[in-house]
């Protein structure tokens, strides 16, 4: 039986290599993304279709950084807050992922913009 932090590890390869399978397989059946740029939520269901269009949103690029990550570890959840950036384009922000034994079960992004950007 595959453990948070390795359905966290795949999760997350899931993003960096643009790779669905793999990333909708590290994920629970209640999984729930919540992008304040979708009209509604996206379930496990909708992730694929919603990778999709995130790399259109991304200009296909794949290249991030990710920084200033905060992990906890308590009563079998697997908590990750972080920062985020798509390099090349003016996409970056925070997210928490929230991850159990049986996967990642939320990620919640918000976006981050200077007032002096377009």
């Amino acid at each position: 039986m595959a453990d948070r932090f390795a359905f966290r590890s795949q999760y997350i390869a899931g993003w960096y290599e643009m790779d669905a399978e793999k990333l909708v397989s590290a994920t629970r059946d209640d999984f729930i993304f919540d992008d304040p740029a979708e009209p509604a939520p996206v379930s496990k269901s909708g992730l694929q279709e919603y990778m999709w269009r995130w790399q259109k949103h991304a200009e296909f690029k794949t290249d991030w950084i990710l920084e200033h990550q905060t992990r906890e570890d308590k009563d079998g959840v697997l908590t990750d807050w972080l920062w985020w950036e798509v390099v090349g384009t003016k996409l970056r922000g925070a997210a928490v992922v929230k991850t159990s034994d049986a996967g990642v079960f939320l990620e919640r992004i918000v976006y981050f913009k200077r007032d002096h950007e377009v």
